[in-house]
C-alpha cells in the first residue's frame, strides 16, 4: 500500500510541492518595495550606517536567498546569462576598487575642498581620514551587495508575467502613497517626522520637512531630498501609465498616474523634469499613433489644470531652465571637472573605493558618472555602464519579442523608466541616495525578468508540437 501510495499523483499535491520549491520572489520583492518607498530613506539601523536602511537589509537577505536557492538547485535559471555576467562584472569591479583603495590609501588635497560650511573646511589628520574612508568603503560594499541581491532576485525569481505585473502594481501604489504625502506637504507644509517613530530605527539626517524654492514649497515625502523624490516619481510614471492604459475600465485607473505626475513637479527639480521628459518621450515614441495623438491633445489641458491647482509652480520650474547661465549650481558643476582630474589620475584604473569620495573631506559631485569614475576607475565605470545598458536593452528586447501586447507595453515602459533614471544620474549623485539606487537596481532586475519571460514564451511558442 505504501509503495502504491508513493506512485499515485494526487490532484494538486505535485503542484503544491512545486510551488514550495519555487523561490517566492514576488512576495519578497513586494516587501522590498514597501520598505524602499513606504519608509523614509534616512531611517537606518545605526550600527550599519547610511546603507543600513530596512530596504538594504532586506536586499542582503535577498542575496542570501538567491545564493542558497541557486546552490540548492531551486533556481531554474542555469549557467551564465547576460545579466549574470553584467552583474558579476560590476561586483568584481567594486571589489577590485576596494582592494586597490586599501592598498594605496587616501589623501585629501586642499584644493579639492569646496566649503559648504565651517566643518567641511577642516583639514583632516591622516588617522581621521583613514578611519572615515575605511568605514565608507565598507558601507559601499554593504550597499552594493544589497542592490545586487534585489536585482538578482527580481531577475531570476519572478516566474510569470502575472508576478511581474504584481510587483509593478506595488511600485505604482507605493508611488501614489508617496505622492499623496508630497501633495499634503506642499499644500500644508506638514512635516512627516512624527509619523515615523519606529523602534530600532534612527534617522541619519533630518527628514520630513518642507524646503522652498522661489515662491513655492519643495517636498520630499519619504525620500531624503526633493531631487530624489522627483526622480523616483519620474521613474515610476511610465509604470503608472502602463497600469492606466491596460486597466482603463477601472474607475481608479487614472488616479495613481495623475498623483505621480503631479508630485514629480512638486519637487521643483531640474533632474526630475529632465527624467520625466526623457521617460515620456520614449513612451510616446513606442505608442500607436492614435494613442500618441490623444496624449498630446490632452497635454494643454493638463498644463492649465496644473497651473490652476498649484499657482506659481510652473513658473518656478520654467525659471530653472531659463536662467541656467546665471545659476551658481550649474557653474559649480562645471568647476568639478578640473578639480577632480588630478585626484582621478592617482588611481585611474580601479579608483579609490566605492563611497569613499566623502563630501566632508572633498566636495559634493552632482554627477554620478563622474563620481563612479573617481571611485571605481575606468574599469568600474565601464562595468557599471555595461550593467545599466544590459538592463535597458533587456527591456527593449522584451518589448520586441513578447507575445502579448500588454507584456510588450510593459517592456516599453520599463525601458522608459530606466532611460529617465540613467539620464538623471548625470545631474546628481544618485547612488548616494538609497531610494534612488534601490529603485534603479530593482528596475534593472525587473527588466531582466521581462527579457527572460519573453525568451521563455517565445521558445515555447517556436517549439515543435
Amino acid at each position: 500500500m505504501a509503495a502504491l501510495s508513493s506512485r499515485i499523483r494526487w490532484p494538486g499535491v505535485a503542484e503544491a510541492a512545486a510551488r514550495r520549491r519555487h523561490l517566492p520572489a514576488a512576495h519578497l520583492v513586494c516587501v522590498y518595495v514597501v520598505l524602499l518607498l513606504g519608509l523614509p530613506s534616512v531611517l537606518i539601523f545605526a550600527p550599519l550606517g547610511s546603507p543600513g536602511t530596512p530596504a538594504n537589509i532586506w536586499g542582503l537577505g535577498a542575496l542570501l536567498w538567491w545564493v542558497l536557492a541557486t546552490l540548492g538547485g531551486h533556481n531554474p535559471v542555469r549557467g551564465l546569462t547576460w545579466y549574470r555576467c553584467a552583474t558579476g562584472l560590476f561586483v568584481v569591479a567594486v571589489l577590485c576598487s576596494y582592494a586597490a583603495a586599501m592598498a594605496h590609501g587616501w589623501y585629501s588635497p586642499a584644493h579639492l575642498r569646496r566649503g559648504i560650511n565651517d566643518f567641511t573646511l577642516m583639514v583632516p589628520s591622516v588617522t581621521e581620514l583613514a578611519d572615515v574612508q575605511v568605514s565608507a568603503a565598507d558601507r559601499g560594499l554593504v550597499a552594493v551587495f544589497a542592490w545586487v541581491g534585489i536585482t538578482l532576485l527580481a531577475a531570476e525569481g519572478l516566474r510569470s508575467w502575472r508576478e511581474l505585473e504584481r510587483v509593478i502594481s506595488w511600485l505604482v501604489f507605493l508611488g501614489a502613497f508617496m505622492s499623496v504625502l508630497g501633495i499634503v506637504q506642499y499644500l500644508t507644509g506638514l512635516s512627516i517626522t512624527s509619523l515615523y517613530a519606529i523602534p530600532g530605527l534612527s534617522a541619519n539626517s533630518e527628514f520630513g520637512g518642507v524646503a522652498s524654492r522661489s515662491v513655492v514649497n519643495r517636498v520630499s515625502a519619504t525620500a531624503a531630498h526633493p531631487i530624489e523624490f522627483g526622480v523616483v516619481m519620474a521613474a515610476l510614471l511610465p509604470l503608472a501609465l502602463h497600469r492606466t492604459v491596460h486597466e482603463w475600465g477601472n474607475r481608479w485607473a487614472l488616479l495613481p498616474t495623475v498623483l505621480i505626475a503631479v508630485s514629480a513637479g512638486l519637487s521643483v527639480s531640474r533632474s526630475a523634469v529632465v527624467s520625466t521628459v526623457a521617460a515620456l518621450f520614449i513612451v510616446l515614441l513606442g505608442w500607436p499613433a492614435r494613442w500618441r495623438i490623444r496624449a498630446l491633445a490632452l497635454l494643454p489641458f493638463a498644463v492649465v489644470a496644473m497651473r490652476s491647482a498649484f499657482p506659481g509652480l510652473l513658473g518656478t520650474i520654467y525659471a530653472l531652465f531659463s536662467n541656467l547661465g546665471n545659476d551658481p549650481s550649474i557653474s559649480g558643476r562645471t568647476t568639478d571637472y578640473d578639480a577632480v582630474a588630478m585626484l582621478w589620475g592617482q588611481s585611474p584604473t580601479f579608483g579609490r573605493g566605492f563611497f569613499t569620495f566623502v563630501p566632508q573631506f572633498y566636495r559634493i559631485l552632482d554627477n554620478m558618472y563622474l563620481l563612479l569614475l573617481l571611485e571605481l576607475g575606468v574599469v568600474g565605470l565601464v562595468c557599471t555602464l555595461v550593467l545599466f545598458m544590459t538592463g535597458f536593452l533587456s527591456a527593449r528586447a522584451a518589448r520586441s519579442r513578447a507575445l502579448d501586447a500588454r507584456s510588450r507595453h510593459l517592456g516599453l515602459c520599463l525601458s522608459a523608466s530606466l532611460a529617465g533614471l540613467l539620464l538623471a544620474l548625470g545631474t546628481f549623485d544618485a547612488l548616494v541616495f538609497s531610494m534612488t539606487a534601490g529603485t534603479l537596481f530593482l528596475l534593472l532586475g525587473l527588466s531582466a525578468a521581462a527579457w527572460r519571460l519573453s525568451a521563455e514564451e517565445r521558445g515555447a511558442a517556436d517549439a515543435p508540437g
